[in-house]
């Protein structure tokens, strides 16, 4: 009988991976409100503080207490964000052009005629 390696679920190391790399783009967002930017020092505040719920001299808990705090805040931070901006950098929705995004139904049409002269 072999053993098999047991894995942990790339799917959720994947997705936490990507909402990582989401607030890191969404902290440097200027859309994003000063009050949800709060939120990730507030949790690197309780992470890195010595008053903690459960202590990490318990080892196994302390350890648990500061990881949900942070998976916590990392949520909690991403659904303060706007709905346009995280669904952007999430590439659900197009970017915003520095003159601002005009969707099709609202374009402005020009019409005109041209005509093209050959140098010949």
């Amino acid at each position: 009988m072999t053993k098999r390696k047991t894995q942990a679920n790339p799917d959720l190391l994947a997705r936490l991976w990507a909402d990582i790399v989401l607030a890191g783009r969404l902290l440097f967002d200027r859309r994003v409100s000063g009050t949800a930017r709060l939120i990730p020092l507030l949790t690197a505040l309780y992470i890195l503080s010595p008053i903690d719920l459960l202590p990490d001299v318990l080892l196994p808990f302390g350890v648990v207490d500061d990881l949900s705090a942070f998976i916590v805040g990392l949520q909690w931070f991403i659904h303060a964000a706007p709905r346009e901006v995280v669904d952007e950098h999430r590439g659900l929705r197009p970017r915003k052009q520095a003159g601002g995004y005009t969707p099709p139904e609202q374009a402005q049409i020009i019409e005109g005629e041209y005509e093209v002269h050959d140098e010949n």
